[in-house]
């Protein structure tokens, strides 16, 4: 079996500058979940009339992050279970019994991220549905992929949209706690505030509840049809070289073009919706669910257009190896981004939980990017991986990986 680390010349930058930007974007959005009360993401109203900065980060943030980057990341990592399994096979070994154990040691990494540090853990979901969209990843066509993932996707958004409809038939009793997710009374306001405010015991009751129900979303939902299909339609731009930037630069204009138009048309009619509902929980639970996460697909690909554009011209390379090197370590820093954060937010650090306005988050996020886009690069020249990277593939082979490139 070759366990050598991937070599520069095997490497796709294109994937790793997607990735990078991905992992950096999804900050943009679970900054609110790390910062303040569960429904301060969907909500500009949960703590009345939002002031004009406020609101207007909100819809910017809404509009051009929100289910964006996680989208882009859902196809990365189907991409790379495709990329994987090719190199496997490539090099005469068996890639399932390998992809199996490094989800399954995803898996355990994702547990204990959503158990112990923070609910909003994405690795959990990934890793079970790496498990199936693998049954994919070597044994149909690219147009394969892209149907059953863009089918799995349009279902998604019609169920949403069908609950949204169907919710005016609910009885005002039933409907009750699921209002309270988007409008939580007070005093529910202020339990949440007391547990992140409080030591790690003291919050871990309340991560444990709302990492369980974001579990129990993830595995009946949002992951099979929403992350799936995603990872599917990951796995047929790679095979089809689009994530490898293998088109030529008429393409990926148009592609760009085609995909923004559509996600912007989306995106307008998603603004109707909330305006004219003045924000209510119909209108955000339409948004949230279906219009806006439709819209999320077509502008995840725009930007991937526009990323594989930037691959493709010298424009600020030195700039665009920075956005690589967090790329190459994505694992580490999407560890690394909660750990900051719940530092920072959380009582046991420095307890600025539900203290800053919306738009000061996003100091905090320019911050987190800085330092990420530094030491990324400056790691990157004396380890071939990142630190939690190593560690998952050291357990994946069974054996420690080269690490420093000093001794190789």
């Amino acid at each position: 079996m070759t366990t050598s680390p991937v070599t520069q010349s095997e490497r796709f930058y294109s994937m790793d500058l997607i990735r990078g930007v991905a992992i950096l974007g999804i900050l943009v959005m679970n900054i609110s979940t790390f910062a303040d009360v569960n429904s301060f993401y969907m909500n500009p109203y949960v703590y009345g009339e939002p002031s004009d900065a406020n609101l207007t980060t909100w819809l910017l943030t809404h509009f051009f992050a929100d289910q964006k980057f996680y989208t882009i990341f859902s196809m990365l990592f189907g991409a790379g279970i495709m990329l994987m399994a090719q190199r496997a096979s490539s090099k005469g070994t068996a890639p399932g019994p390998i992809h199996y154990r490094r989800m399954g040691i995803l898996l355990v990494f994702g547990l204990m991220h959503g158990f112990l540090v923070w609910y909003g853990d994405i690795l959990t979901t990934y890793a079970l549905m790496g498990m199936w969209v693998y049954l994919f990843a070597l044994s149909s066509q690219a147009k394969t992929k892209l149907y059953v993932g863009a089918a799995l996707l349009g279902l998604f958004f019609l169920v949403m949209y069908g609950f949204s409809f169907l919710f005016q038939f609910v009885p005002e009793a039933d409907s009750k706690e699921m209002i309270e997710g988007f409008y939580p009374s007070q005093e529910m306001i202020d339990d949440e505030v007391a547990a992140y405010k409080g030591g790690w015991f003291d919050n871990l009751a309340h991560r444990a509840k709302f990492y369980g129900l974001a579990l129990a979303n993830m595995l009946t939902l949002v992951g099979p049809m929403r992350i799936g299909g995603a990872m599917l339609i990951g796995m047929a731009l790679y095979q089809n070289g689009v994530l490898t930037a293998q088109k030529d630069t008429g393409f990926y204009l148009k592609f760009t073009l085609i995909m923004a138009l559509f996600g912007i048309g989306l995106q307008w009619f998603d603004y109707y919706i909330l305006v004219q509902g003045n924000f209510s929980f119909e209108a955000l639970w339409l948004s949230f669910g279906s219009i806006n996460s439709a819209a999320a697909v077509f502008i995840a690909l725009a930007y991937i257009g526009l990323l594989c554009l930037w691959v493709k011209s010298d424009t600020l390379a030195w700039f665009r190896r920075k956005f690589e090197a967090v790329g190459q370590m994505a694992f580490t820093n999407y560890i690394m981004q909660s750990l900051i954060c719940t530092t920072l937010f959380y009582g046991f650090g420095l307890g600025w939980f539900a203290e800053l306005e919306r738009y000061e988050l996003y100091y905090v996020v320019a911050s987190i990017f800085v330092a990420q886009l530094v030491w990324s690069e400056l790691w990157l020249k004396k380890f071939y991986f990142g630190p939690l990277e190593w560690l998952w593939r050291s357990l994946t082979y069974g054996k420690a990986q080269p690490f420093s490139r000093a001794h190789s």
